[in-house]
């Protein structure tokens, strides 16, 4: 999978130009999803975007693979530069459907299309001011591809995000 893309919105975890890639029409599932492995991916999905929303890079580089990590540091630290800092808040999963999950050795992936709901705003460092975003919910649909082996401790990890066309 292609590496991490960006949100909606001014500053959802990336502001880069996305890969647009559809969701395949029928799911492959050679892991076996479970119920507890969609709890585990929309947990992963709050706990990212506010850590995000909070410039947490350490929260980040444990729910992440390093190079999604590196991506997310890069950009925040962009986004600091700029005197700003993104404020994330009011993350709800409104559907997670499974797109593909599969095998590669002894590491499990799925890729799950994640429609969500947030808010988003870009705010000043110094004063709190929003200057992008709305103080109501938008919201976005992606593709996340989650990771599990054993550098993971076995448990999933977010791997890439693309945006849906």
């Amino acid at each position: 999978p292609a590496g991490p893309a960006p949100a909606a919105g001014p500053n959802a975890l990336g502001a880069a130009a996305v890969a647009r890639m559809p969701a395949p029409i029928r799911p492959s599932d050679t892991v076996g999803i479970a119920a507890e492995d969609y709890d585990a991916f929309e947990r992963l999905l709050g706990d990212i975007q506010l850590a995000y929303g909070r410039s947490d890079i350490p929260a980040i580089r444990t729910r992440a693979t390093p190079e999604v990590a590196a991506y997310f540091e890069q950009e925040l630290a962009d986004i600091a530069a700029r005197g700003l800092a993104p404020r994330i808040s009011d993350v709800k999963l409104l559907q997670g459907d499974l797109a593909e999950a599969w095998r590669e050795g002894p590491t499990d992936y799925a890729t799950v299309a994640m429609r969500y709901a947030l808010v988003d705003q870009l705010v000043e460092r110094a004063s709190g001011r929003v200057v992008e975003g709305a103080t109501t919910a938008a919201e976005a649909t992606e593709l996340w591809t989650f990771r599990r082996g054993s550098e993971t401790g076995r448990r999933w990890v977010l791997s890439a995000i693309q945006q849906t066309a």
